[in-house]
């Protein structure tokens, strides 16, 4: 196995040049190309806990994810992971499954492994104890006054999905939600920013509260879509998830209503399955690049300042993207 001394001499430098490349100390651009060259050749692998220890910073984020079974959670992972690999940090993924216990398993990890950071989507009441002595960001839900919170506008998102439909014509309109506990930051103001909108034009809407997981809620909206009499006026549709308005779609066009004639659907999130997919469901599109990249920026601050960094909201802005299930 090669070794730091075999790079030096295939460089052609000295050891201490090669140690302070590797540790990102700046060395002449000259020596920097001599040395990566060496290591592809030799391919060198350099010692990272020995990096660390000189450094005192481990190179590790754990990224905690409630799940990664939809679309948005699969993007925001990708664009993550790319994120923190510009800056230099190797991620380790961890998805919760809504279970605070396994967050708080996978923190005390962090803390154990002496991690550079986490950043983390919990919608669970963590108390203070399990966030001490470690650089948190959180996304969507400010889980502690003192952790960095970065999110999209959810609620300008329930306002513009509300102005597009009106616009469009649609007058009897139907609000999707799951709103729960733990959803309040992000299902909960995008209902009402939708509710408000709704009423700032003197229209009332049907809504559909979800108070389940996404198990029982499933089945709890097949039913109501083929038994409320309700829904059978309703020409607007906004659902706080695309995976709702799709599966909502789904069963009202089997019941024969027309998509978007008919009936207009909105969602909430725009990832796709995949990147050359055409935009289908008419969606609030959220800035997953831009969030994962702030919130990696926020990270880097907590690191390289010393004490407690203010802890601030970040809210970025969100759009409509037009798609084939609304005028």
């Amino acid at each position: 196995m090669p070794t730091m001394n075999d790079v030096a001499k295939l460089a052609g430098v000295s050891r201490g040049t090669v140690s302070n490349y590797i540790n990102g100390v700046k060395i002449k651009e000259e020596s920097q190309v001599k040395i990566q060259n060496a290591i592809n050749q030799l391919n060198y692998i350099p010692n990272t806990n020995a990096r660390q220890l000189k450094t005192s910073r481990s190179d590790i984020v754990v990224f905690i994810l409630p799940t990664t079974r939809t679309p948005f959670f699969g993007e925001l992972t990708y664009e993550m992971q790319q994120a923190l690999q510009r800056a230099e940090y190797k991620m380790i993924l961890c998805n919760s499954n809504n279970d605070i216990q396994q967050e708080i398993e996978y923190i005390h990890m962090g803390q154990m492994q002496k991690v550079a950071g986490i950043i983390t989507m919990s919608y669970s009441d963590l108390s203070q104890q399990h966030l001490e002595n470690l650089p948190i960001v959180s996304i969507e839900n400010k889980i502690s006054k003192r952790i960095p919170c970065v999110s999209s506008d959810n609620y300008q998102g329930g306002v513009l999905a509300a102005e597009k439909l009106i616009s469009s014509g649609a007058k009897n309109l139907l609000l999707i939600t799951r709103t729960t506990t733990h959803t309040e930051a992000s299902y909960g103001q995008r209902s009402r920013g939708f509710i408000d909108c709704c009423r700032k034009h003197g229209l009332e809407c049907e809504v559909f509260w979800g108070e389940h997981h996404e198990e029982t809620f499933y089945p709890a909206l097949a039913t109501y879509l083929k038994e409320s009499g309700e829904v059978e006026t309703v020409d607007g549709i906004f659902a706080v998830a695309d995976q709702y308005a799709d599966f909502a779609m789904e069963l009202l066009t089997k019941a024969g209503r027309r998509v978007p004639k008919d009936l207009q659907i909105i969602g909430f999130d725009g990832s796709k399955m995949y990147p050359e997919q055409e935009e289908f469901i008419s969606t609030i599109r959220q800035p997953v690049a831009l969030m994962a990249e702030t919130c990696v920026s926020i990270l880097e601050e907590l690191l390289n300042k010393e004490g407690p960094a203010p802890a601030e909201e970040i809210v970025l802005p969100v759009k409509f993207i037009p798609g084939g299930t609304s005028i």
